[in-house]
């Protein structure tokens, strides 16, 4: 007999264990010294925690070369990428709400939540096992979402803190309620970090712009779900993947239900992703960017903005302001001139169009301009 070395517990030698299910090979045969000694092959593996890293960092790093901000995307960046946005999420793409779970907003959101998921994710991985970590990550992350969803509907939501304060829930309700074989010292030293974890970040996530209710739903999520499995966590390896999938069946349920009432709490929200409002509001968008002077958000906005509407006069008009602020008069005419061959009647676009003359020093051009705006009744005001 020997002890099993993942779970502690007496067990045959070169059996599978009945509680963990670990192999605990038998003692090595003590060879004479002239037989040879195999070398042994040390295997790398690949943890689930690694992979849900790389996918986050992998979505980042696809963001910022298709021109996101890596500091602040703006909302349409998010959108484009997956992100949880009520009028979407609870009419025709409610995939968001998983998507959302691995885009982030700024390279600090994603650095703050990759530390975190780095260290909690490997503890809750050995303590649950690579099949449970992933579908826990995945349904606390649901679960954020929804919260998210319910709470404000019209905020667009990312990140993977839901997943991750579900990832530190489960784990509580693991040490707490699984009788692990493990010394009572080091089960408090960990329960000590777990909850200073989760109330440092519940209280520091009352800051504005911070969605705690994602925190809220994927620890709620998290402690249910731990709680579930923690009775389970050291027995037969049947009974524990068993007991495994009828939880993930509860949750998943739970879960649908839960989303079910989030659509019918806001009849109305779904209405707001026609095309058309999207892209009213992202020309307000626009238009408060130019009026702040952040003319390298408008014109990122704008360019947007007319790749969905090429046949749109008005974004044309509004790029080329936005070059003249920039002092760049050459862009801003081709901008003006785009504006006017899609709506010849744009007085506005007439005048501007005659300002970027004037600074580019072609007076009789300008003139002209004037003239042309003069004539389509625009008076400047």
């Amino acid at each position: 007999m020997m002890n099993c070395s993942t779970c502690g517990r007496e067990v045959a030698a070169g059996t599978i264990c009945p509680y963990c299910g670990a192999h605990n090979p038998e003692a090595p045969v003590i060879l004479a010294p002239e037989a040879a000694v195999p070398r042994r092959v040390v295997r790398t593996e690949i943890s689930a925690t690694h992979v849900i890293v790389g996918i986050n960092i992998a979505v980042f790093i696809g963001m910022a070369l298709s021109g996101a901000s890596i500091l602040n995307p703006t909302r349409e960046q998010l959108l484009r990428w997956g992100a949880n946005w009520g009028p979407l999420s609870l009419s025709s793409q409610p995939w968001r709400m998983l998507t959302s779970n691995y885009v982030h907003i700024g390279i600090i959101h994603i650095l703050f939540n990759m530390w975190c998921l780095w260290n909690l994710g490997r503890l809750a991985e050995r303590v649950l096992g690579r099949l449970n970590y992933v579908v826990l990550y995945t349904f606390c992350g649901l679960a954020g979402s929804v919260s998210s969803l319910w709470w404000h509907p019209l905020s667009v939501g990312a990140g993977a803190s839901g997943a991750i304060f579900g990832l530190a829930g489960a784990s509580i309700a693991v040490f707490y309620l699984g009788h692990l074989p493990i010394a009572k010292e080091a089960i408090s030293s960990t329960m000590r970090s777990l909850l200073t974890f989760v109330g440092y970040n519940l209280f520091f996530g009352l800051t504005p712009g911070i969605d705690n209710s994602a925190h809220i739903g994927g620890l709620v999520a998290g402690l249910a779900m731990g709680a579930a499995l923690a009775k389970h966590i050291m027995v037969a390896p049947d009974v524990r993947r068993q007991w495994a999938r009828f939880t993930w069946i509860a949750m998943a349920t739970v879960l649908f239900f839960a989303y079910g009432a989030v659509r019918r709490q806001y009849p109305q929200i779904a209405q707001l992703a026609n095309p058309q409002m999207v892209q009213t509001g992202q020309l307000q968008n626009a238009k408060r960017a130019l009026a702040q002077h952040n003319t390298n958000a408008a014109i990122s906005q704008l360019q947007q903005i007319i790749t969905q509407q090429p046949d749109a006069a008005e974004p044309r008009y509004l790029l080329g302001e936005a070059y003249m602020l920039q002092h760049q008069p050459d862009p801003a005419i081709a901008a003006f001139q785009e504006a006017l061959r899609l709506n010849p009647d744009y007085g506005q676009a007439e005048a501007a169009l005659g300002s970027a003359y004037l600074d580019k020093g072609m007076k009789p051009e300008a003139e002209e301009a004037f003239k042309k705006a003069a004539e389509l009744g625009y008076t400047g005001e």
